[in-house]
């Protein structure tokens, strides 16, 4: 299954998704975490490992990369694809390129697209293109799960990003922006034929009442409790302690979810 995290900004985005991705990993799931973000870079802290190179610097950058895609199937002296049709989770650390940009923790692995550096280089469309042709490329069996941390918002749905993925959940937070947002996102999930459901994010048991009235309508997964210890953890840029027990709950409606 390919999994999209969406979301407001500071919604939670990242944190469900390093949470969900290590738990997944520990219960024996053969995971891939994909930093589609092109902004946030504490995802890997909140695992626990060195920050990857990411994809487009390993091509030298949007210049680069851009370079590589006029080459690409020109004929004599054109370069072949990036990536090959087909490419599972196994296949990624013998990938030249993907081979130098990947964290691996177990059976966890963890991959960036790329990441605004300097002032003036542009929008992130490279990034998105290079995204999507990774996204493609891969095939997944019974036991793969890929999750997806994106970029907060909505943009995402324009670029079509989410076009090859197999389910959208969005984090929501106490918030009517956030909820706001999720509604909105329900019908252009729906627009791209994806299902979506719902991560309620930093409740408490009358703020959760609240925010389920708020999304009726909505499938709700799960709900993380306000957390202070992993706010801490967060702020401080460590590794988040992997057994938060409502995880568990989330993970056996992944797991019902990628039986269907």
């Amino acid at each position: 299954m390919k999994l999209m995290i969406c979301g407001k900004g500071g919604s939670g985005k990242s944190t469900v998704s390093a949470l969900l991705a290590g738990a997944m990993a520990k219960q024996g799931r053969n995971v891939l975490l994909m930093d589609a973000d092109e902004s946030n870079i504490g995802l890997y802290r909140m695992l626990g490992v060195d920050i990857p190179r990411p994809l487009m610097d390993g091509l030298g950058g949007k210049k680069g990369f851009q370079a590589r895609q006029k080459s690409t199937g020109m004929g004599f002296g054109g370069l072949p694809p990036l990536f090959s049709d087909g490419m599972t989770l196994d296949d990624l650390p013998q990938n030249d390129l993907i081979k130098t940009c990947l964290a691996e923790s177990g059976t966890l692995k963890i991959l960036a697209t790329g990441k605004i550096h300097h002032f003036g280089e542009g929008c992130a469309c490279p990034m998105g293109k290079l995204f999507r042709m990774f996204f493609t490329a891969l095939k997944l069996d019974g036991r793969d799960l890929v999750i997806v941390d994106t970029a907060a918002g909505l943009e995402h749905f324009g670029r079509r990003l989410d076009g090859e993925c197999d389910h959208i959940l969005t984090v929501v937070e106490p918030s009517y922006e956030s909820v706001t947002m999720a509604r909105r996102m329900a019908p252009i999930a729906g627009e791209a034929g994806l299902p979506l459901s719902v991560i309620l994010n930093k409740t408490t048991p009358d703020i959760q009442a609240e925010m389920a009235t708020a999304l009726e309508g909505l499938e709700i997964i799960g709900c993380l409790p306000r957390n202070s210890s992993l706010f801490l953890n967060t702020l401080k840029g460590l590794a988040l302690a992997p057994d938060v027990r409502e995880m568990e709950e989330i993970c056996l409606r992944i797991d019902a979810l990628m039986k269907k």
